[in-house]
């Protein structure tokens, strides 16, 4: 019986060592007194008083208490300045004041007496403010000793919005931010539609947001920080005496401490309920949706209206949802393109016999996603991105938006147990984790566990060091030959040894065991994935010539019964004619009769090479463009990304943004936006519903040209803010600290899915880039090309050291290209380091042209790349 997972794996905790007051950008503690509205208790209102001021303090009223004063606190000043007037500042429940103060008389009559702790308010409601102290808490707050009694203006100025419409009741108001990505850039520049994949958000509500997260030490907290980070807006320069306190004018108190206690009101009765948690609503599409750029993906609005500035303080936290959302976009991109160019080469699945199922790719089955198709492209793209990120949250946040492609091999651990934490509410996720193997990484050898087989001193013997090199591939599979995958990385000294010479090798060392041959074909008779990983090189370049030579050495290993080529494109498509024209190509390099197909491929997919060098969205289109052009099918080969899938992304890459959008004041909607003269940045005047069309597509609510341009929003009016709009696809997830809706991962993965119509524009793509390049391209497994890696072979696994070639091993095993050897003047004399420096001097390209091949590549500038490869017929060693 399986041992249990323990909750610890399963459940998600708030860390106790977040503080969600600082979990923002700096200025944005000042935005509290910023916007065109404030807020006060109901019982301190207005009501009619058209000479009303606000006040810091007041009595008791109705259901409505007194001020509580929280604290008084000093304001610096300039040392030796004795003419300007002292302040102090006064932290109530409701307000954070600084008033300038004055001595009182003798016949001014205290309000109150202030002894350095809270106390309530029993005065009545008055202009000015008369307060007692000893002479030690006129010490403290940095006021000479003689201002035992001080008198302030009782009005609070930060309260009042000269010039705003909205502030007339104080009444605070309901504030609407929503998050968009506003446009395809950099990687995703190419995209047009909705393919940008929802994804993250519920992570960050569970992590940060839900539960009691604004406590009484949380605020202390934050009350101490901000005071000292805060630049002081009073007063600053050289001597300047802080002993006894900070600028504090910075922070809201008594608006947090209102969070703690749940009095939203100033009633002295909390709300038990609502005891410290964030009163706020999020509305979100459910994750895996697909959107096009402008859409609202979700928003964020106060449940109280005294905390108008709420959503937009929490909009640094929320804005990283950025992040998993692109990453989830570009893995579904990645899929995307190794599905078309799957496609394309006529790949079949191999569990199609297994499971009685149709297995051939096209754009239908790959959309229907039939389980022999959904299991044979499970590892197609891996992610190995854990040790190339900033960090271990980042690493949880990208490798789990990678499994919502639908892809399954990841050597980023934090990324399922993300997933087991946070998007795991009815263990739906323990279900496709256990059960379905949803997320699985295989044994695989790294360079160290290989090359510290090997005695690599100078003056060690040649010969037995490429024995510890083999026996080191040997033990790799042996230990592991039950294992249903092993990866073995084979570059530790020289892949074009490894490949031509050690994975193929029949020999079997005096102290027993199987040759590598032999366990190869052991694994091959019982259906288990053999990897060979290469890593080094350019993809574009090193792909088609491992798998030509590979298809020479273990021709045993690839499939002599292929499929029959089928039609991509629909009968007077261009692009039919232009597939047809890059199919003819390819025989013709092969010397193939017409009707063949020639997009080799190893026997039940059951050996690939795994790419996991320079893989990125920008270069994965141009490896797999070089693999058909070769005469080579997708699936030969796994793609394995670390930084190109989970760093080499920002927030520009979608252009992501949250914006203010309306606040709702009075019963009334007052659309907020902004349209910078520059251009590029105008966002939505209003709270958008999000409408699904006719045609499937999310779009903000509005008026629409025929191609899809909006030419007017049609946003929320007050009464559909209080009540709903029909049809709107954001849906209450968090409310008041709660998570109202649970993301379940499977339902995720099913919105992400790729759709044909999509696909079938990546195939066009495909089409294009391989007409473009295919000339280029097929340079790379010329005969004397491969005849260089196979010279390279013949130096060994020690090269850098002199000693006798193996090259007439290597001639008889590939007898094909014993003539070019001999047309390239490389023959048995030359010892290694002479084979290898006539390789370098004469067939391979310096840095220089291969970096004018690669940026011309870039730029779609086939001929170019040509030009600079000149009469070279290799790019890199």
């Amino acid at each position: 019986m399986a041992t249990p997972m323990p909750d610890r794996l399963t459940t998600s905790h708030v860390n106790v060592e977040n503080n969600i007051i600082l979990m923002t950008d700096g200025y944005k503690f000042s935005h509290h007194k910023q916007f065109p509205v404030s807020w006060v208790p109901p019982h301190a209102r207005p009501n009619g008083d058209a000479k009303y001021l606000p006040p810091i303090l007041f009595p008791a009223k109705d259901n409505g208490q007194a001020t509580k004063i929280l604290s008084l606190r000093p304001v610096p000043r300039l040392p030796g300045d004795n003419t300007s007037a002292y302040k102090i500042t006064i932290v109530t429940n409701v307000a954070t004041a600084v008033q300038e103060v004055q001595q009182a008389g003798d016949g001014d009559a205290a309000d109150f007496t202030y002894e350095g702790a809270p106390l309530s308010y029993a005065g009545a409601s008055k202009e000015t403010i008369v307060v007692a102290m000893s002479g030690e808490q006129c010490k403290k707050l940095g006021l000479p000793e003689s201002y035992t009694k001080i008198k302030f203006s009782n009005v609070d100025e930060s309260k009042l919005k000269r010039g705003s419409n909205l502030n007339d009741n104080f009444e605070g108001g309901m504030n609407v931010s929503y998050f968009t990505p506003r446009a395809y850039s950099h990687v995703f520049s190419h995209l047009t539609g909705d393919n940008v994949v929802f994804f993250g958000l519920q992570y960050f509500i569970k992590t940060y947001l839900k539960g009691e997260v604004v406590t009484t030490d949380v605020v202390d907290e934050a009350d101490a920080f901000i005071a000292r980070y805060m630049a002081d807006v009073r007063v600053a320069g050289p001597g300047v005496n802080h002993e006894g306190g900070y600028d504090y004018t910075m922070f809201p108190r008594g608006d947090w401490e209102a969070m703690v206690t749940g009095d939203y009101d100033a009633t002295g009765s909390g709300d038990a309920k609502l005891k410290g948690v964030l009163p706020i609503k999020i509305e979100a599409l459910p994750e895996g949706s697909l959107m096009t750029p402008g859409v609202c993906a979700f928003k964020i609005t106060n449940t109280h209206p005294r905390f108008y500035w709420l959503p937009n303080f929490l909009e640094t936290l929320l804005v990283q949802v950025w992040y998993p959302m692109s990453v989830a976009t570009q893995a579904r991109e990645f899929k995307k393109t190794i599905q078309a160019y799957s496609i394309l080469s006529q790949r079949v699945s191999q569990m199609a016999p297994v499971f009685g199922l149709p297995g051939e790719f096209t754009s239908e089955s790959v959309e229907e996603d039939n389980l022999a198709i959904h299991i044979a492209q499970v590892f197609d793209l891996l992610d190995f991105g854990y040790r190339g990120v900033s960090s271990h949250e980042t690493a949880s946040l990208g490798s789990a938006a990678y499994y919502t492609a639908g892809l399954e091999g990841s050597d980023t651990v934090a990324g399922s147990r993300m997933l087991l934490k946070c998007y795991n509410g009815s263990k739906n996720y323990t279900g496709i984790f256990e059960n379905g193997h949803g997320a699985t990484s295989v044994p695989a050898a790294e360079h160290s566990t290989i090359t510290s087989w090997a005695d690599v001193s100078p003056d060690a013997d040649a010969v037995e060091y490429e024995k510890a090199e083999y026996n080191a591939f040997r033990n790799m599979i042996k230990q592991y030959m039950p294992s249903f995958a092993v990866s073995l990385v084979s570059d530790g000294f020289n892949i074009w040894n490894a490949v031509a010479r050690l994975w193929p090798s029949d020999v079997v060392p005096a102290d027993g065991g199987d040759s590598m041959r032999a366990m190869l074909t052991k694994r091959l008779e019982a259906m288990q994935l053999t990897l060979i990983r290469p890593d080094s090189g350019e993809g574009v370049e090193t792909l088609p010539q491992l798998l030509t030579i590979l298809n020479c050495a273990l021709p045993e290993h690839f499939d002599d019964s292929l499929p029959k080529i089928a039609p991509m494109f629909p009968a007077g498509d261009p692009y039919e004619a232009k597939y047809a024209a890059i199919v003819q190509k390819v025989r013709a390099k092969l010397n193939m009769a017409a009707g063949e197909n020639p997009f080799r491929r190893f026997k039940g997919q059951q050996m690939r090479v795994l790419q996991g060098d320079g893989v990125a969205l920008d270069t994965v289109g141009d490896m797999l463009a070089s693999l058909l052009a070769n005469g080579f099918c997708a699936n030969t080969v796994h793609f394995g990304s670390g930084g190109g899938l989970l760093q080499k992304l920002n927030r520009d890459s979608l252009a992501c943004a949250f914006k203010c959008c309306a606040m709702y004041v009075g019963g009334k909607m007052y659309p907020v936006g902004k349209d910078p003269i520059a251009g590029g940045k105008k966002s939505y005047g209003g709270n958008p519903p999000v409408i699904r069309g006719a045609d499937g597509v999310l779009r903000n609510r509005g008026e629409y040209t025929a191609d899809g341009e909006m030419t007017k929003g049609l946003p929320m009016t007050y009464d559909e803010f209080m009540k709903g709009v029909p049809g709107d696809e954001l849906v209450k997830v968090f409310e008041n600290g709660q998570l109202v809706v649970e993301q379940e991962f499977g339902e995720v993965q099913k919105r992400a899915k790729v759709r044909k119509s999509g696909l079938e524009a990546t195939m066009r793509l495909a089409v294009d880039n391989l007409t473009s390049k295919i000339d280029f391209l097929q340079k790379m497994s010329s005969d004397e090309a491969i005849a260089v890696r196979l010279a390279e072979a013949a130096c060994g696994s020690k090269w850098k050291h002199a000693h006798a070639s193996h090259l007439d091993a290597i001639k008889q095993s590939f007898p094909k290209y014993s003539a070019t050897f001999d047309k390239l003047g490389i023959t048995s004399a030359m010892s290694s380091v002479d084979l290898l420096e006539l390789i370098k001097s004469k067939f391979v390209c310096d840095k220089t042209a291969k970096k004018k091949i690669f940026r011309a590549l870039e730029d779609d500038e086939p001929g170019a790349a040509i030009s600079a490869m000149g009469d070279k017929h290799c790019i890199t060693l």
